[in-house]
């Protein structure tokens, strides 16, 4: 999901989210594809809402109670905001049990429930729990088949849960039940740990609407003035990820065709990608972003491995939220940006085919397709020159306001769960430093082999699991990576740098380097971040780089260069989470020798660093003017040191264009273009 949680803390900056009691005991019950007919025999936002109040409560269904096997069927009322259904669910005892518990919101009715000879079964439904009476014991192993007769209207509750509306003066309706709101619209056992292994979506609205869901389209019956889209889900599926989409919806066809370039790693796909968006006064139009995710599934599966629904679909719904919900193979859609669908395929493969197993794991979902939006336009840089050091400089910003550890402690309070400084941001940023720390190869692997662990793939998993993995991969511990950014650790480094050198005796120059970490509570509970650093020593003949582990609290790195050191610069791809600027305090010869400037990143889309190099003290401004020659804006007027003056901006109140930055000091002017992008 991504957009939803911006009016509380989200990504502000576009860069660039789940339906006949048959007890059978023992020896003498049939095997699972004869109990579950319909079921898989292998088991196992376009930015800004304000979010609706939400009683967030802990899912209170049975713990004994294995779900393989949901088929909702839900009548839409649109005059009376009303729904009217079915919902069978199907599973497994994994203990004695005499009752079944559900969630199911209190506002909806219970008209019966039935098990497979139709015979109705004693039920209580308040609280929000549907307790069903089994009439007798049974024992661990027994299967259960049993529909549940409801009806009502359905609370939006959290992010939506089950929302009415129109559009074009005609009636919508639809879904986004993460984290705690499929029990506003159905019976079942709300919570991420539970995946059924399929599950069937049948819904009934007016003639002249359509209804996206999950999977595959088996039919469309109209009868009487009212049309039936019966969807088909094979592969395992979380509650929350199961959905309807209903509206005056135009469809839109394309296909996915593996490139030559995966087809020997991965083999031959050809898979449907469908569109649901709503008409305007009869007509619509295929969303360019939308378009574009046919290049975002190559990109991840170069990334991540096959795209994990491969014999259903990939698509988008249009609905009224303003951000996007990544439901299984059909996201729904609030707007059309191109960081927005990238976020929401990624989470086919972090999120639907993996899916945290508790929700203080959503780091999981929501840092994984956040740093998934880098990673396509990285991939893509031809096409999108410097957006990824830009949105990757965002993620960092933003990450800097994250409050607590990346594992949410409290997740009852959804505006905390979802965060957006922190499991989307903070999240993203973590992923980077961890690829750094592993390597671009061993960080690529870990991910395939993440998403293709027998334990996890099209299962559930928590922070261990990806740590093991990531473990194995690099063949290293990372226990202290992990457990100061990820599990008990909070807040970020705050460094502080100087640097000196001497000739040394053998020929050449020894530069020290000193490091200290002066972070304090409340800003980080970590004494010591250990992480590897680079440096960035620039000397008379060009730029030598050295990764040092820093290790303590202070400490000096002796690094030796041939040709004098003119200066140093710490981090200079910017790939930590730290504080925003590090400056260097220059010791005895690390002076700049010319007046020089240089802009990172550039193009940006807001954020940049002005760096001014001044051999001597002098005064120094900075102004910005754009191509007509207009003065925009005085970034800087005042007296600074010798050294590197660092200067962060941003442009975020401009439009897309190119600018200039003039920076004068004694009498020279050096001149730089910018480009801003939207």
């Amino acid at each position: 999901m991504r957009g939803v949680v911006a009016a509380y803390g989200g990504r502000l900056i576009s860069r660039g989210a789940t339906w006949g009691m048959c007890i059978m005991i023992g020896a003498a019950a049939p095997v699972v594809g004869q109990v579950f007919q319909d079921a898989k025999p292998e088991r196992h936002a376009e930015r800004r809402v304000v979010m609706q109040d939400v009683v967030a409560k802990r899912s209170r269904a049975s713990a004994n109670f294995d779900a393989r096997y949901y088929h909702l069927q839900i009548d839409i009322d649109f005059t009376t905001s009303r729904i009217a259904g079915t919902t069978r669910v199907a599973g497994i005892f994994t203990s004695d049990a005499a009752e079944l518990r559900l969630d199911l919101q209190s506002n909806l009715t219970v008209a019966a429930v039935r098990d497979s000879s139709a015979s109705k079964l004693a039920y209580e439904h308040a609280d929000d729990v549907l307790t069903i009476s089994l009439g007798e014991t049974v024992p661990a192993g027994a299967h259960l088949d049993i529909e549940i007769e409801y009806g009502g209207q359905p609370s939006a509750t959290g992010f939506g849960a089950f929302s009415f509306s129109t559009r074009d003066g005609q009636p919508v309706a639809w879904t986004l039940s993460e984290p705690y709101g499929a029990r506003a619209w159905w019976p079942g056992k709300d919570h991420p740990s539970d995946k059924v292994d399929s599950a069937r979506v049948t819904v009934t609205v007016p003639v002249g609407l359509r209804v996206g869901s999950n999977g595959v389209l088996a039919s469309v019956t109209e009868s009487g003035g009212t049309v039936t889209y019966d969807w088909i889900v094979r592969y395992p599926i979380a509650p929350y990820l199961l959905s309807l989409a209903a509206g005056p919806y135009a469809v839109f066809e394309q296909t996915y065709v593996r490139p030559d370039s995966l087809v020997g790693m991965l083999g031959d796909l050809s898979l449907p990608v469908t569109h649901y968006k709503y008409t305007v006064q009869g007509a619509a139009e295929l969303p360019a972003g939308w378009a574009e995710v046919l290049d975002a599934i190559a990109v991840f599966e170069w990334w991540f491995g096959p795209y994990p629904f491969p014999d259903e679909k990939y698509g988008h719904a249009e609905f009224g939220v303003g951000g996007g919900m990544e439901h299984q193979t059909m996201s729904s859609m609030g707007g059309s940006s191109v960081g927005l669908v990238t976020h929401e395929v990624a989470h086919q493969w972090f999120g639907d085919a993996v899916t945290n197993r508790t929700w203080p794991h959503l780091w999981l979902n929501e840092g994984f397709a956040s740093y998934a939006e880098i990673l396509y336009w990285e991939t893509m840089a031809d096409r999108y020159a410097g957006t990824a050091r830009s949105a990757l400089r965002v993620d960092q910003l933003s990450a800097r306001f994250a409050q607590g550890t990346l594992v949410v402690e409290d997740t009852l309070d959804v505006r905390n769960l979802f965060a957006g400084s922190r499991v989307y941001a903070k999240g993203s940023a973590v992923l980077h430093m961890l690829r750094r720390v592993i390597g671009d190869a061993n960080f690529r692997a870990t991910l395939q082999a993440y998403l293709a662990d027998p334990n996890l793939a099209y299962g559930t998993a928590v922070t261990d699991d990806f740590r093991r993995v990531a473990e194995a991969i690099s063949g290293r511990s990372l226990e202290t990576f992990f457990r100061q950014w990820v599990t008990e650790g909070t807040g970020y480094p705050i460094y502080e740098v100087m640097a000196s050198q001497e000739q040394a005796a053998g020929g050449g120059y020894n530069v020290d380097v000193t490091v200290r970490q002066i972070q304090t509570s409340p800003e980080s509970n970590v004494n010591i971040f250990v992480m590897p650093i680079t440096l960035s020593i620039e000397t008379e003949v060009g730029e030598q780089r050295f990764v040092v582990e820093n290790t303590a609290r202070e400490q000096t790195f002796t690094l030796h260069v041939d040709t004098r050191a003119i200066a140093v610069r710490f981090d200079p791809d910017g790939d930590l989470l730290s504080n925003e600027d590090v400056l260097v305090d220059f010791g005895d010869g690390l002076i700049p020798t010319t007046f020089a400037v240089d802009i990172s990143p550039n193009p940006t889309d807001g954020p940049m660093r002005i760096s001014v190099d001044v051999p001597t003290a002098a005064d120094v401004r900075v102004d910005i003017f754009d191509t007509l020659g207009r003065h925009v804006r005085t970034a800087w007027d005042g007296t600074t040191v010798a050294g590197t003056f660092r200067l962060d901006t941003d442009l975020n109140e401009l439009a897309s264009g190119t600018y200039f930055v003039a920076a004068r000091s004694e009498g020279a002017i050096e001149v730089r273009a910018v480009t801003v992008l939207r």
